[in-house]
């Protein structure tokens, strides 16, 4: 999560894994970027990079480049030479890109290559590992590291942070390496897999420790690890939304409380409340006159949704639920599948707890732990139990 705070996906469509075992660490990392984007042209401001298409090769400080999207290859306007090839490659530089739908300039540093698809850019950033787990730690965690209220936190709670976040990163990417291997790379930027925002800035940094940890199985596998913004102080199996869900056993189920009290409640994201008319609740779900709407619970959270319309009753998964409301009336107009419904004559009140699918890591409750002054190793392990954390050079 960067500035400001961007929250995980709730991530409930689907589960993949790909995970390998713990000594099995890449030099780099391919990320396709821009993904939320998909788009058919793109600026480019190369500085000190190696620029390469159509057997050229050279070496430029500081260069403009166009490329733009024709079917199954890229045009490449580069000051008055115009090129049409089936890919370029930008490499060891830093780049500034911009996108028509949006001129905010993003930044990049590594190797850079574009190919073109059905008249749409792929961009494909290659970076080294834990670079990449620099900058996820800094997009997904954010302004956790910036807290504004606490009183007296422990002195090295943003060391003991630091190590958490980089280790939940680390290990998730790990697990997941390959998930788009189709496409020609490891990972995408966004939320499906991790929050990815490029280049930082040196300002968005924060000191951290140099301890570098892996969570793993007892088989030695990288465990998948999952986190979120806030649990509302109930964690679950990652069972209750994947029902085939092999090795549960290393995720805590249960309360996220210290000495009776919930870890994550100062969390701004603790509590939610939203209401859904029918008519809108009708189009998110394909359905009419809808009389009833009645969760069923797993873990104290929804595992899936019972509903009766004119064509009677049906039953619907949680995670599909989520999903449809979220396409049509937004992804945060349900912050979780932790929420009771209310029903009334104009629609539904949903009264939530939590941001996020509640597996795994909490991230207010685990930065709590570190204000209190627990150590990176009793963070990790009190959320995921069981798993072995290793230390890698």
């Amino acid at each position: 999560m960067s500035h400001p705070s961007k929250l995980v996906g709730l991530g409930f469509l689907f589960l993949f894994s790909f995970s390998l075992f713990a000594d099995t660490v890449p030099n780099k990392i391919k990320i396709g970027i821009l993904s939320k984007y998909s788009p058919d042209s793109v600026r480019i401001i190369a500085k000190n990079s190696r620029v390469q298409y159509l057997g050229k090769n050279s070496l430029e400080k500081d260069k403009t480049i166009l490329v733009r999207a024709e079917q199954d290859k890229i045009r490449i306007l580069d000051g008055t030479k115009n090129s049409l090839s089936e890919h370029i490659l930008l490499s060891s530089g830093e780049y500034e890109l911009e996108v028509p739908k949006d001129q905010t300039t993003k930044r990049y540093s590594g190797d850079l290559e574009i190919t073109s698809t059905k008249g749409k850019l792929k961009l494909i950033v290659a970076v080294p590992f834990e670079e990449y787990v620099l900058i996820g730690m800094i997009s997904e965690f954010g302004d956790l590291f910036y807290p504004k209220d606490e009183r007296n936190p422990d002195p090295n709670w943003k060391k003991e942070y630091t190590v958490v976040a980089a280790a939940m990163i680390r290990s998730y990417a790990l697990a997941n390496i390959g998930r788009h291997s189709k496409e020609g790379h490891d990972l995408c930027d966004l939320t499906h897999c991790l929050q990815f925002s490029g280049k930082l800035k040196k300002e968005n940094i924060p000191s951290f420790s140099s301890k570098k940890v892996l969570l793993q199985d007892k088989n030695g596998k990288v465990l998948e690890t999952f986190f979120h913004s806030t649990c509302g102080g109930n964690l679950s199996s990652p069972s209750v939304l994947w029902k085939n869900f092999k090795n549960p056993q290393y995720y805590r189920s249960g309360l996220d409380t210290n000495a009776g009290e919930v870890q994550c409640k100062k969390s701004p994201y603790f509590s939610w409340e939203t209401f859904i008319s029918k008519e809108e609740m009708e189009s998110a779900l394909g359905a009419k006159q809808i009389i009833e709407l009645e969760p069923k619970y797993s873990e104290s959270r929804i595992t899936s949704l019972e509903y009766k319309d004119y064509s009677g009753k049906k039953n619907i998964q949680a995670s599909e639920f989520l999903s449809k409301i979220g396409k049509i009336l937004g992804w945060n107009k349900t912050k979780s599948n932790d929420f009771k419904i209310e029903t009334s004559a104009r629609g539904f009140y949903l009264k939530g707890k939590g941001f996020g699918h509640g597996i795994g890591l909490c991230q207010y409750g685990a930065r709590e732990m570190a204000f209190r002054g627990a150590k990176s190793e009793e963070i990790l392990h009190f959320y995921f139990p069981g798993a072995e954390l290793r230390q890698i050079p």
